[in-house]
């Protein structure tokens, strides 16, 4: 009897109590032709905690595995995965992320045609669950909900381009030289919204290596829960923190104090009050600077992290 195909390709979803994005995810990645057409596997990385985990049904193919990391974290699950998948590629997808037809398969072409690429990542396209965005809302904020397109056409990242964890893949030997990810940073289930995982490792590989197509698109499943200022604001003062705990930005910076004065400054005089910060906004111009101020005021008044 042959040996089973050793997987090129190992697909790691983290979930966390999203069971019906779950299987939307599952099933876009199993129809796709890149999927039925490569040698990949499937590790779905159950990391609710105990207490709020309900039965995961995994579709009923040889190459999906459900195992449950128990330790709650993004970075912990996503170590996991390295750690119980056999690719010599490694792709991270979100639990909410539906991929192209191609997906698998684009990633494998990659990595075969470019050697010098250790890290790549794609496009990640909003797709809204409201049928009317808010007054408020710029495909600008779209970045703080994990979707980036930087181009039309595949090239090295740029000063200032990055990728995200919704749609990433690496070479194993990469953490075999580089390590995995920092489990102090990462989101910690629905306790924080703590970031920069990512990013400490790809600063360590080296920009140099991580390589973008956009032809490895997904689409990101945004849900109404997130189009709310509550949701931003959060996100931006997590954003903050962790830029502080990575040491991007060092708490009490005396410039983000006074940058926190002069945006203040802009808004309107009624608002230049103790609820500046979350008073319901009415336009995009006027939440971007609410969200600048939020990250602005973290910093500057941080001083204890």
């Amino acid at each position: 009897m042959a040996e089973a195909q050793a997987p090129r390709l190992s697909v790691v979803i983290c979930t966390y109590d999203r069971y019906d994005a779950l299987s939307d995810t599952l099933d876009a990645l199993l129809a796709s032709k890149g999927f039925t057409e490569t040698a990949t596997e499937v590790l779905v990385v159950e990391n609710t905690p105990a207490e709020k985990r309900l039965p995961v049904t995994i579709p009923t193919d040889p190459r999906v595995r459900l195992e449950v990391c128990e330790t709650v974290g993004l970075s912990a699950a996503r170590n996991f995965g390295i750690t119980h998948s056999t690719g010599e590629i490694v792709a991270f997808l979100d639990d909410d992320a539906i991929v192209c037809d191609d997906w698998c398969r684009t990633v494998i072409e990659v990595f075969e045609e470019q050697p010098s690429v250790s890290v790549l990542g794609g496009k990640v396209l909003p797709r809204y669950t409201l049928p009317t965005l808010p007054a408020w809302y710029d495909n600008q904020l779209s970045g703080y909900l994990s979707c980036i397109d930087w181009s039309s056409r595949p090239r090295f990242l740029r000063k200032g381009e990055w990728i995200v964890g919704a749609n990433m893949a690496f070479r194993r030997a990469v953490f075999e030289q580089y390590g995995v990810f920092d489990t102090s940073l990462g989101r910690k289930g629905a306790a924080s919204l703590l970031s920069n995982d990512e990013t400490a490792l790809l600063e360590q590989i080296g920009m140099q290596h991580v390589y973008y197509e956009p032809r490895m698109t997904v689409d990101h499943v945004i849900p109404t829960s997130r189009l709310k200022p509550e949701w931003f604001r959060r996100r931006v003062f997590w954003q903050a923190v962790s830029d502080m705990v990575a040491g991007l930005t060092k708490a009490g910076d005396p410039q983000a104090r006074r940058e926190y004065g002069e945006v203040i400054g802009q808004l309107e005089a009624n608002r230049r009050n103790l609820n500046a910060l979350s008073a319901e906004p009415h336009n995009y111009a006027e939440f971007s600077l609410q969200l600048r101020g939020i990250y602005l005021a973290t910093v500057a008044f941080g001083g204890g992290l």
